[in-house]
């Protein structure tokens, strides 16, 4: 039976939502396309009909993810700048429901080890994704600040990092404190406002 260019493309959309998700918790490497294709209720042999390679998925997932991480993180602050605008951008990225939503999270966290080590291709569609999340913090950091794309690069640095190791540990109060810790060194004290996580 052959299917319509309709069905194709919400097949398509269908295994980059999936991958992202699985390449989320999984990992880049633990996910093969066989399984990826299974997960869907789907034949291996088709999963070339919408992409060329693994590699090609991992481009339109992260183009995917970066759509849903503005949604995630930058909901309803676009009328914010400054210092308002990063308190609660930060609050969401470092929080508890950030680090235990890991395949509903950035993938930064999740995927930056194995990227690390992956082809030229792979690391260039994961640099175009950390240089658009980082230009968010860049646009909307308070005006008086200088050199605002390196310090957009490192608090974007400082918050991935932080998730990464709140994850990684085993002591839930270490993992509250990382995340803490980290909250309050990327927002000045007198910037900060006490929220609930």
């Amino acid at each position: 039976m052959r299917y319509g260019p309709e069905h194709k493309r919400q097949t398509r959309t269908r295994l980059i939502a999936a991958a992202v998700r699985l390449f989320k918790a999984r990992g880049y490497r633990g996910v093969g396309v066989d399984a990826l294709m299974r997960e869907e209720g789907l034949t291996a042999g088709g999963f070339y009909a919408h992409f060329a390679s693994k590699e090609a998925l991992l481009e339109a997932a992260l183009r995917h993810a970066m759509l849903e991480t503005r949604r995630r993180f930058f909901a309803g602050l676009a009328e914010q700048r400054g210092w308002e605008w990063l308190r609660e951008a930060v609050r969401r990225y470092l929080s508890r429901s950030h680090r235990d939503g890991v395949a509903e999270g950035c993938p930064l966290p999740s995927l930056s080890p194995e990227v690390a080590r992956a082809s030229k291709r792979t690391r260039e569609a994961f640099d175009t994704y950390l240089t658009e999340f980082m230009l968010e913090f860049e646009r909307a950091l308070p005006a008086e600040l200088e050199r605002r794309r390196e310090r957009a690069l490192a608090l974007v640095s400082l918050c991935v990092g932080g998730i990464m190791l709140a994850r990684a540990v085993n002591d839930r109060n270490l993992s509250d404190l990382i995340l803490r810790a980290c909250r309050e060194h990327v927002v000045p004290p007198h910037h900060q406002r006490k929220d609930p996580e």
